[in-house]
């Protein structure tokens, strides 16, 4: 009995380590498929996204954007492309380029013209750039371009004709108008009112290019004269002063109704309106050339020459007192501010002219 409790124990023991030794060849076995599986499932994974990027992603690759796009002469017909194209210059549009080799029609990115500047469909004020030439006067460039000696005066802020000279660049406009300083409380309604009352506000808007209504001090303004238009100042020039204090009520270039006449005329000077007989003085220093009294029109008035060929006007004066031939001095008096003549009130009408030409008074001061 004990041998065989012995041999039973040994045996026991015999399969026990055999059985240990089992389970671990097993769980050696099952960690190297586990291993696998997981290596070919990852190996998987990437292959998927390999090729969903190869096959499904956006971006294009560097010959699919140097490759031109193509249609084929069916699907687009060489008339309707032609059709579509941006506006160029006939041997564009007929180019043998337009054609690949096979026949099929190359869509190319439209080349803008190269120059090409054309009558603008809206109503914006156009500009030509003149160099003056020797021996061109106002006169023959007035002719030239179609257009008045006030408006390129104006335009250019020119208030001595001398100034136009061999050298100076001038701008000329393609139509008749003047330019005007925007004052403050001005609206685009009140300066057409003002000007030239058939323009209307929007249509001023769109000449001088504005995106709305709103306008600033000292903003620049074409407005297209009614029947004349001008304006006038360059460099330092200083002759004149204002000569008489009051309100200005009108403005050179303005379109009014002038006085109890009730003629529709434009202002070819300025209104300065103040009260009765408040001195009048010259503007600048002259000789009186002109002096009298007519009822039906300028009243009682003074006119004074000076150098360069200018002249200075005061109208509807209450009374005058300077006589034809008297030499007068800048801030001389000559007369007193009234109302005769057709003005309708204590107004006095002061105009600026250089050789028979209207300058604007309010640019000199």
């Amino acid at each position: 009995m004990g041998y065989k409790d012995k041999g039973g124990y040994d045996d026991m023991g015999s399969v026990s380590r055999v059985g240990h030794g089992g389970n671990e060849r097993m769980d050696r076995k099952s960690k190297r498929i586990i291993i696998s599986v997981v290596l070919i499932g990852v190996l998987l994974c990437v292959g998927v996204v390999a090729l969903w990027l190869r096959y499904f992603s956006g971006p294009v690759t560097p010959a699919e954007t140097a490759s031109p796009m193509v249609v084929e002469p069916i699907a687009v017909p060489a008339a309707p492309v032609q059709a579509q194209q941006t506006p160029a210059p006939a041997p564009q549009a007929t180019d043998a380029s337009a054609l690949t080799r096979s026949g099929t029609i190359q869509i190319e990115t439209p080349v803008p013209a190269r120059s090409a500047v054309s009558a603008p469909e809206s109503r914006s004020v156009w500009y030509t750039e003149h160099a003056v030439q020797e021996g061109e006067t106002l006169d023959i460039l007035s002719e030239r371009y179609g257009i008045t000696k006030e408006t390129i005066l104006s335009v250019n802020a020119i208030k001595n004709i001398s100034a136009i000279k061999s050298g100076l660049t001038l701008r000329i406009p393609d139509r008749n108008g003047q330019l005007y300083t925007v004052q403050s409380g001005d609206s685009l309604s009140i300066i057409t009112n003002r000007f030239n009352p058939a323009l209307g506000w929007k249509t001023l808007q769109e000449i001088n290019g504005l995106r709305s209504e709103v306008i600033f001090p000292g903003q620049k303004l074409f407005i297209p004269s009614a029947e004349v238009g001008d304006d006038g100042s360059l460099a330092s020039f200083d002759r004149f002063v204002r000569p008489a204090e009051g309100r200005i009520t009108g403005l050179y270039g303005q379109t009014v109704v002038y006085g109890t006449s009730e003629s529709i005329v434009v202002l070819q000077g300025i209104w300065i309106e103040g009260p009765a007989g408040a001195p009048v003085t010259a503007s600048g220093s002259g000789v009186v050339v002109d002096a009298g009294h007519v009822p039906d029109t300028l009243g009682r008035f003074v006119v004074l020459s000076h150098e360069n060929g200018y002249r200075t006007t005061y109208a509807h004066l209450g009374e005058t007192m300077v006589k034809v031939g008297d030499q007068v001095k800048q801030g001389d008096q000559l007369g007193t501010l009234g109302n005769t003549g057709n003005i309708g009130k204590n107004t006095l009408y002061f105009t600026i002219e250089q050789e028979g030409v209207a300058l604007n008074p309010a640019n000199f001061f």
